[in-house]
């Protein structure tokens, strides 16, 4: 009888004596509530819970940022001195994987617990919540940042091929979801979709990857169909002009002058070659002789451990010691090539590179600095080469490498000048103490942002983008302790910064403003502010430890800890509210839900695309975004799901085809006209986002309408679940006649508005119509109160006209 009585108990409805995980909370008090009064509470708390995810979002995606953002410098083969450094992360790898984690965290994690809650069996929040977020993902965020450029600004996609192949999966994900819900195997998944589905994620980032790198491109794949054949061979002439060049050569005549001027820069060249090469020969022998000093000392250190035994990380460390040593920091040796200010840079092939204003470059490729138990200041050289024409700036900063800001060295920033004629500007770097047993660290100062027409020397680490050069602080007291094997596994500078970042975190949430000061001059609004959110900011400073630790993994784990028991609390209340109000829980999921998830997505968006010289992060990430909400967010569950019953009961996975179907199906054709819209602009108006008032008006019009037509259609058919198949297409048909008649009344409002700037201006024009607006509004409201007030004196002895339908307005 108490299993009968569970059961029935499971059946019931939410908000009727029903249950979710944890919500409600009120037992019968809750259930005897007034409708309305729980629904306005059951929507604050999901509009509040949101809120919530947020701000816990934002700590997330500062982990991935900094898990992201970690580069790896490489020593070149043959070189002690001479550094690469490349991003951990490639770009594209990252957007697809971490960065779309953490903007769709929260729809993945809540289509996850949705069928996880209910023992594998289909949910009506997830996969709704999936389309209904990549809907407001591609029609209004895209929308939104085509109008935040500045006018007769355009933003165009730089890496087209990743975007290519984003867009397809982006339409090819929902398309095979309508497929094996409603074709293949009607109405039920079985392992193999299931797991197909989720095996789409690894094979979209390894396409994108290949395309990011230049691997996948169509001049690759013509390459290698169509290849090219030459008759005169590799060397021989390839063009008409170049063979006509090879038939007429003849000496020029030169006088005694201009000799003179090309003897003089052939002696600069070759003394250049001699520089450059002749130092890097240099330096190949003494990495050569390093190479085998160390083989010796390996010799003699292997054979001493026959006679005492030794820790392995200290033999490492012992190393690392023994491979900074010939290096003081004092008596450096001085790469005349770059150091020297008249002595050209030049190119593979021997030749000045060409630049009147001037390349900048640093002084050496790197440093060695000996660091013990004082503080020391060291001064690095910028050199302006190869020409000193005007005033020309460029700006430096510090990055980090395994050496910390602040307890390693000062973190500074600022500007270069150059001023006409001038060659050099120094950096000065304070260099904090090291603890004796602190393993040896490195950083680098970087050069951005040239100015005044002079470039970066390509030939460095960073190439022509930016320069890096890398300091190396070899600690000088460094021992054998378990200090030094702390140090080598979780930067002991790393976990100080972490727990002195937590502490700032903390009281910034507690603070009005973030301080005491902003505090004491903060007024009611502040107050007010602080208030309504410190109840999240204060739970997720306390419990989030900063992204500093463990290079922000900590960060990331219990962020997205925090984003799922988040995800159960909002699933249940949308749930509960959906019941009282009475609305399928299919359309919370694509309106309130989806918007609520995808509504921090927005800002960052918006902000991306006035901020980014290219469209990639506002348009590539949002087609990217909607794949992998697919194949993580519905192929990890519904795979799950699908082996459950599979091992349980031997049967597969059901899935209800009709409302999930509909909803594709609108999606993915509203979702391909969008793209078309995005196409045309990037032939006729230069780029994606942006461009003339007029086209950055319609466009954004159109977008928004396409989702508010998405909307309307799956609301309907959520309520009409028995349309037949006919009916489903003449509503999707009617939808193209309705948009058109909307962008035609949103035309007519713009040439109104344009043509009132002349007589009346624009706040004019929208005062007339807002007080045009409410004098029909109070007409109508005055008409309704003469009839009801005729009808019943009218009727006034007559009982069945009840005065409740001539309440005033």
């Amino acid at each position: 009888m108490a299993n009968s009585t569970a059961a029935i108990d499971d059946d019931l409805p939410i908000c009727r004596g029903g249950s979710g995980q944890w919500l409600p909370l009120g037992g019968t008090w809750e259930e005897n509530l007034d409708d309305r009064a729980r629904s306005m509470m059951y929507f604050s708390g999901m509009i509040y819970s949101f809120l919530g995810v947020s701000i816990v979002a934002d700590m997330f995606m500062a982990a991935i940022e900094r898990l992201t953002g970690v580069q790896k410098c490489t020593p070149i083969s043959g070189s002690k001195r001479r550094f690469r450094t490349v991003p951990v992360w490639n770009e594209t790898v990252a957007n697809l994987t971490l960065m779309a984690l953490g903007s769709s965290a929260p729809e993945i994690m809540l289509s996850l617990n949705d069928i996880i809650k209910r023992t594998f069996v289909e949910g009506k929040l997830g996969a709704s919540t999936i389309v209904g977020s990549a809907a407001f993902n591609l029609f209004v965020i895209i929308a939104v940042c085509i109008n935040a450029i500045p006018s007769g600004e355009s933003r165009e996609i730089k890496e087209t091929g990743v975007y290519g192949i984003t867009a397809f999966f982006s339409i090819f994900a929902y398309v095979w979801l309508f497929f094996i819900v409603a074709i293949s195997g009607k109405d039920e998944v079985d392992p193999v979709e299931g797991t197909l589905t989720f095996l789409y994620f690894p094979i979209l980032v390894a396409l994108s990857y290949y395309a990011d790198i230049g691997v996948l491109t169509i001049a690759n794949i013509k390459t290698r169909l169509l290849p090219s054949k030459t008759d005169e061979g590799e060397h021989g002439p390839i063009t008409w002009l170049d063979q006509f060049k090879k038939d007429n050569f003849r000496e020029e005549d030169l006088d005694e002058d201009e000799k003179a001027r090309r003897a003089e820069e052939a002696r600069k060249r070759q003394a250049a070659r001699i520089a450059k090469f002749g130092a890097a020969t240099e330096e190949k022998q003494e990495a050569d002789t390093s190479e085998s000093d160390g083989r010796r000392c390996s010799r003699l250190r292997r054979c001493c451990k026959r006679r005492k035994k030794g820790n392995k990380k200290d033999d490492e460390e012992e190393e690392d010691i023994l491979a900074g040593e010939g290096d003081d920091g004092t008596e450096r040796q001085v790469n005349s090539y770059l150091a020297d200010p008249n002595i050209f840079l030049i190119d593979d092939d021997g030749e000045p590179l060409d630049n009147d204003f001037g390349i900048l470059t640093f002084e050496d490729y790197s440093r060695v600095v000996p660091c013990n138990e004082e503080e020391q200041q060291i001064t690095v050289t910028v050199v302006r080469k190869n020409g000193t024409e005007g005033k020309v700036t460029c700006q430096y900063r510090m990055e980090q490498l395994s050496a910390i800001p602040g307890f390693d060295y000062e973190d500074e920033e600022g500007e270069l000048q150059f001023r006409d004629g001038v060659q050099t500007a120094d950096i000065t770097v304070t260099i904090y103490p090291k603890r004796q047993g602190e393993r040896s660290d490195r950083f680098q100062i970087v050069l951005e942002d040239p100015t005044g027409g002079a470039e970066f020397n390509p030939d460095f680490d960073g190439g022509e983008e930016c320069q890096r050069f890398t300091i190396t602080l070899k600690n000088t007291s460094a021992s054998k302790s378990l200090m030094t094997c702390l140090d080598r596994f979780a930067n002991l500078d790393e976990v100080r910064q972490g727990t002195e970042l937590w502490k700032e975190q903390v009281w910034e949430a507690l603070y009005v403003g973030g301080s005491k000061e902003s505090q004491e001059e903060a007024g009611l609004l502040e107050w007010l502010n602080h208030l309504i959110w410190i109840p999240w900011t204060s739970i997720f400073a306390i419990l989030t430890p900063p992204a500093a630790y463990l290079g922000g993994w900590v960060c990331f784990v219990v962020s997205l800890g925090h984003i799922a028991w988040l995800t159960i609390i909002i699933g249940d209340m949308a749930e509960l509210f959906g019941c009282v109000v009475g609305i399928d829980d299919n359309i919370t999921a694509i309106s309130f839900v989806a918007l609520g998830t995808s509504v921090p997505d927005l800002f960052a968006s918006m902000t991306a695309a006035k901020q980014d010289e290219y469209a990639d992060a506002s348009i590539v990430n949002v087609t990217g975004s909607n794949s992998v909400n697919v194949f993580l967010g519905i192929g990890l569950p519904w795979m799950m799901a699908a082996y459950y019953h599979q091992a349980t009961s031997g049967t597969n996975f059901k899935v209800t085809s009709g409302d999930l179907g509909f909803s594709v199906i609108v999606f993915s054709t509203l979702a391909l006209l969008t793209l078309c819209i995005i196409a045309v602009r990037r032939v006729k108006f230069g780029g994606e986002l942006g461009g003339p008032d007029n086209v950055k008006a319609y466009s954004s019009c159109t977008m928004i309408l396409l989702w508010l037509s998405y909307l309307g259609l799956s609301t309907w058919k959520f309520s009409n679940k028995d349309a037949s198949l006919g009916e489903q297409l003449i509503a999707l048909g009617l939808a193209f006649p309705a948009i058109g008649a909307l962008i035609g009344i949103f035309a007519m409002i713009r040439v109104a508005l344009r043509i009132s700037k002349d007589y009346i201006g624009e706040e004019g024009f929208w005062g007339i119509l807002v007080t045009s607006v409410i004098s029909l509004s109070n007409a109508a409201i005055r008409l309704r109160g003469m009839l009801c007030g005729r009808r019943k004196r009218v009727y006034r002895s007559k009982s069945q006209i009840s005065d409740k339908r001539c309440r005033p307005l």
